[in-house]
C-alpha cells in the first residue's frame, strides 16, 4: 500500500470528522452552516479516496475505473457546491438559488459523464508505479473547467463579504486562512486534476489533499473564534476523538517511513497497517486510565510532591449525596503528605484519624478570628496533638462555616510557603463542595 494512499485515505477521513463535529457541535443558529461543511467535508473525502484508489487500482480490477472517474468528478462536484452553500445559503433568497443553480449543473455535468464517458476521457492505462486517464479535449472538459473556476470565484465572493462583516479579529483571520487555503486547494485541482490529469496523473492527488488540509485546519478556528454558533456538549468527545485520529496519522506515517527504511521495501502490506492503526487506537483510548493510575501512584509515593490536578479531579467528581466528610478528609490527608487532616464543622470533627484534642481545645478553634486576606487563621498552642495550621472554610457567599485542621507532614519537614499554597488550593476547593452540601 502506498504512503501517498494511506495519507489521502486518512486525511479524508479526519475531515469527515472535523465535519461531523461542527454539525454535532452547532446549534440550531448555525445549523445549516453547520450542515452545508459536513456535505463539503464528505466531498472532499469521496474525492480523496477514489482518487487514492484508481492511482493504485490493480490490472484485475480495470472495469472499476470508470466508476473512480465518476465518483472523482462527483466528489468535486459536492465539495465545490457545499461550499457554495456553507458561503452564500445565508446571504438571503439570491445566495439559495445560486446555490439551487449550480448544485443543478453539478448533477447534470455528473449524469452526463456517466452516460457518455468518451466525453471526458477515452481509455485507461495502468502501470506498475500508477495509472493514468486519457482525458479528451472535447466541450465537456472545458465545461467542467468553467464550472468549477466560475462556482469557486462566487463561494470565494460570499467568503469575502462574510469577511468583512466579522467584527472578530480572530474570526476574520480564520476565514482568511480558509480562504486562501480554499482558493490555492482550486487552482491546484484544476491543474492537476483536469489540465495535467494525463500527463501527470501521479500528481493527482495534490488537489484533493490541499482541500482536505484547508478544511481541517479551518476546524480548528471555528472552535476556537466560534466562527459557528457552537454548544460544547459534543465538541470535547469529538474534539478528543478527532486528536486520537490525527494522532493515529502521523505515527502511521512514522511507522511507514520506518519500515520502508529499515525492511527495504516498497511498502508495508495492509494487514500491517491497520494491525498498527488498532494497536495505537487502542493504546490513545487507554491513555486517560493510564494518567488516572500514574497519578495515584504518584500521590501515594513519599515524596513531597502534589498531584494538584488528579486531586482536583477526584473532589469535582464527589457525589453530592453521598458526600462522606472523613473518607474526603482521608483522602486529602494522603494526597498532601499529611500525618493529619481534619474538617470542624459546627462542632464536629471529620478527621483522617482520631483527634485526642479536647472539647475546649475545639470551642477554641472553633472562636479564632476569621481572616480577611487569607484562609489561614492564627493557630492553636502546640502539644503533640494539636494541628499545625487552622484554614477557614469559606463558601460561595464569602461565609465562613467551619476550620480545616492541617497536621505536619508525613515526611517530617515543616509545611513551606510552596506547600501551603498548595494546601490552601485544595482547601478552597473543598470548601466549595462541601458548602453546597452544608446539612451535613
Amino acid at each position: 500500500m502506498k504512503l501517498i494512499t494511506v495519507l489521502l485515505i486518512a486525511v479524508a477521513a479526519l475531515a469527515v470528522l472535523t465535519g461531523f463535529s461542527i454539525l454535532c457541535g452547532t446549534t440550531k443558529q448555525s445549523r445549516m452552516s453547520g450542515l452545508w461543511f459536513f456535505i463539503g467535508t464528505l466531498g472532499a473525502a469521496v474525492w480523496s479516496v477514489a482518487i487514492a484508489v484508481f492511482l493504485t487500482l490493480p490490472t484485475s480490477m480495470s472495469d472499476s475505473a470508470p466508476a473512480l472517474v465518476i465518483s472523482v468528478i462527483s466528489g468535486i462536484t459536492l465539495t465545490d457546491v457545499a461550499l457554495l452553500g456553507y458561503a452564500g445559503w445565508s446571504n438571503g433568497r439570491s445566495g439559495k438559488i445560486l446555490v439551487g443553480i449550480f448544485a443543478l449543473l453539478g448533477i447534470a455535468l455528473c449524469v452526463l459523464l456517466a452516460q457518455q464517458p468518451e466525453l471526458f476521457y477515452s481509455h485507461f492505462t495502468f502501470g506498475q508505479d500508477f495509472n493514468t486517464i486519457h482525458t479528451t479535449r472535447t466541450w465537456y472538459f472545458y465545461a467542467l473547467i468553467a464550472f468549477f473556476t466560475i462556482i469557486s470565484l462566487v463561494y470565494s465572493g460570499y467568503l469575502s463579504k462574510t469577511i468583512k462583516h466579522t467584527k472578530n479579529h480572530g474570526a476574520k483571520n480564520g476565514l482568511r486562512i480558509f480562504q486562501a487555503g480554499l482558493s490555492v486547494g482550486g487552482i491546484l485541482a484544476l491543474v492537476f486534476d483536469l489540465l495535467l490529469l494525463t500527463s501527470q496523473p501521479h500528481l493527482a492527488w495534490i488537489g484533493p489533499m490541499a482541500v482536505s488540509i484547508s478544511i481541517i485546519t479551518f476546524y480548528y478556528s471555528v472552535v476556537k473564534y466560534r466562527i459557528l454558533s457552537l454548544s460544547g456538549k459534543w465538541l470535547e468527545v469529538l474534539s478528543y476523538i478527532i486528536l486520537i485520529a490525527a494522532a493515529v496519522i502521523v505515527y502511521t506515517l512514522i511507522f511507514y517511513a520506518i519500515f520502508t527504511t529499515v525492511f527495504s521495501v516498497a511498502s508495508p502490506s495492509i494487514e500491517i497497517l491497520l494491525l498498527n492503526f488498532v494497536m495505537v487506537i487502542i493504546l490513545l483510548c487507554l491513555m486517560p486510565a493510564l494518567r488516572e493510575v500514574l497519578a495515584m501512584l504518584k500521590s501515594i509515593l513519599p515524596t513531597r510532591n502534589i498531584d494538584i490536578g488528579y486531586i482536583t479531579r477526584k473532589i469535582l467528581a464527589l457525589k453530592r449525596d453521598r458526600l462522606d466528610l472523613k473518607e474526603l478528609a482521608g483522602f486529602l490527608a494522603t494526597q498532601l503528605k499529611l500525618d493529619y487532616f481534619a474538617f470542624l464543622i459546627n462542632g464536629k470533627v471529620y478527621g483522617s484519624k482520631t483527634t485526642f484534642l479536647t472539647s475546649e481545645e475545639l470551642v477554641k478553634i472553633g472562636k479564632l478570628k476569621h481572616p480577611t486576606r487569607s484562609i489561614w487563621q492564627t493557630q492553636p498552642g502546640e502539644n503533640a496533638d494539636s494541628p499545625v495550621r487552622v484554614a477557614a472554610l469559606v463558601d460561595s457567599n464569602d461565609e465562613v462555616f467551619g476550620q480545616a485542621l492541617v497536621g505536619r507532614s508525613n515526611s517530617g519537614h515543616s509545611l513551606e510557603h510552596r506547600d501551603l499554597i498548595q494546601i490552601e488550593m485544595v482547601i478552597n476547593l473543598s470548601a466549595s463542595v462541601i458548602g453546597k452540601n452544608k446539612g451535613l
